[in-house]
């Protein structure tokens, strides 16, 4: 007889369960997702081991190219932050400068100030200087009219003595005397001044008349 081999009965298959969830992004998120399920205690239950992909780590690889940008990108915000500095620079330099600006502007205006205050000091005794002057210009062509006038009407009047004097010698009478002083002009402002006194007394006129007779016939 033939030996019977025993034939060993089939394992029953396992159950595999495959985790189609997406990948992890990061280490950090594995680590959080893990952690929940030690806290729940999803890994010790009896139920079927399910098999979980491990956590891919992010791997990043710089090509040159990204190097060279990196690079690229730090020179410009270098020279931009340059560029900040010196604009900084010349902006104090501009502010430094309008200050300087404003201080002169300020001692210009008090120059110009004083300047016009002088100017009209000036002016003001400039136009007193010729109201001076022409108040005596005015006032000495009086005096000198005056004066003229003065010596005029003095030898007027000798002349007009002088002329008396010749004309009493040729007529010795009063009455023709008088005549010829009222002829001349002579009497008329001592006439002028008898009026407003008392008249005379007649005997007064008599007498001088007898006396001047007297004296001519010596």
């Amino acid at each position: 007889m033939a030996t019977q081999v025993p034939i060993p009965s089939p394992r029953p298959p396992k159950d595999y369960n495959v985790d189609t969830s997406r990948p992890f992004r990061s280490v950090k998120e594995a680590i959080a997702v893990f952690g929940e399920r030690l806290l729940v205690g999803e890994i010790y239950t009896p139920k079927s081991y399910t098999y979980s992909r491990p956590p891919s780590q992010e791997i990043t690889w710089y090509s040159p190219s990204r190097k060279e940008d990196h690079g690229q990108e730090s020179n410009q915000l270098q020279g931009v932050l340059g560029t900040l500095k010196k604009l900084e620079a010349e902006l104090e330099e501009t502010k430094k400068e309008l200050k300087l600006l404003k201080e002169r502007e300020s001692e210009t205006e008090i120059a110009l100030a004083s300047l016009n205050a002088e100017l009209h000091k000036k002016m003001s005794k400039l136009a007193e200087a010729e109201a001076a002057a022409a108040k005596r210009a005015a006032t000495t062509p009086r005096a000198m009219s005056f004066e003229i006038g003065n010596g005029e009407d003095i030898a007027r009047e000798e002349e007009r003595r002088r002329e008396l004097m010749k004309r009493m010698e040729n007529n010795p009478t009063l009455s023709q005397i008088l005549s010829i002083g009222d002829k001349e002009g002579y009497f008329e402002v001592k006439r002028e001044r008898k009026l407003m006194k008392k008249k005379p007394i007649p005997l007064i006129g008599d007498w001088l008349f007898k006396k001047k007779g007297s004296s001519i016939r010596l």
